[in-house]
């Protein structure tokens, strides 16, 4: 092969934390944008040969939501997933290896894309299976906060963004005008009706009574 190219793309609704998608599992959401995406690119469900999908909060759905998201969305359970964390750019690099598979030509056609539901990361408690609680009280875990903070160095994302602007000198204002600019252009592309192309509408379920 000599090349790969993203004939398609779907997105759901950006969500907010604890907002509508709350009760929702991230291979519903990523089903929902499979689905639309292939619908769209006039490939058929049984030319996908492999998905790909980044999820850093691999904690819910036994850890392989990526694998349901196939599932859901039609996709044929011969059809192999992989379930890829590389935190942030996780979904990225999904499709990165999506590439690196059709340019070695093991594949022709793949599904990748990245998945996350913040809402619904659980709650843990360590060491309960072996130690039990004869008596007193036990300790939750937020896998969110977990799933936030680097494991090697025990700080959250947030110490890691003001140590790399200390490192190269970035100041405040450069980072506010920075953000402030971020944030008008994404209005502006909204406005224009850039990202509105690749939004699939999402079916809330609601509450009965």
């Amino acid at each position: 092969m000599d090349n790969a190219v993203i004939v398609s793309g779907a997105r759901t609704p950006i969500g907010r934390y604890g907002g509508a998608f709350k009760t929702m599992k991230a291979s519903d959401l990523g089903a929902i944008a499979i689905k639309s995406a292939i619908d769209r690119s006039g490939i058929k469900l049984s030319d996908v040969e492999e998905v790909i999908l980044g999820n850093a909060l691999q904690t819910d759905e036994a850890g392989y939501a990526a694998r349901m998201a196939s599932l859901k969305s039609g996709i044929s359970h011969e059809v192999p997933t992989i379930a890829i964390n590389r935190q942030c750019s996780s979904g990225l690099e999904a499709i990165n290896i999506a590439a690196q598979m059709i340019l070695s030509g093991a594949i022709d056609v793949a599904v990748a894309g990245g998945i996350e539901h913040m809402s619904g990361a659980p709650y843990l408690m360590r060491n309960i299976r072996w130690d039990g609680l004869r008596m007193g009280d036990g300790k939750l875990q937020d896998s969110l906060i977990e799933g936030l903070n680097c494991p090697a160095n025990q700080y959250h994302m947030g110490v890691t963004a003001e140590n790399v602007a200390q490192e190269f000198e970035v100041s405040r204002v450069d980072q506010d005008e920075l953000a402030a600019m971020s944030h008008q252009r994404a209005v502006k592309a909204i406005e224009n009706g850039r990202f509105e192309k690749y939004l699939v509408s999402v079916d809330v379920p609601q509450r009965r009574g």
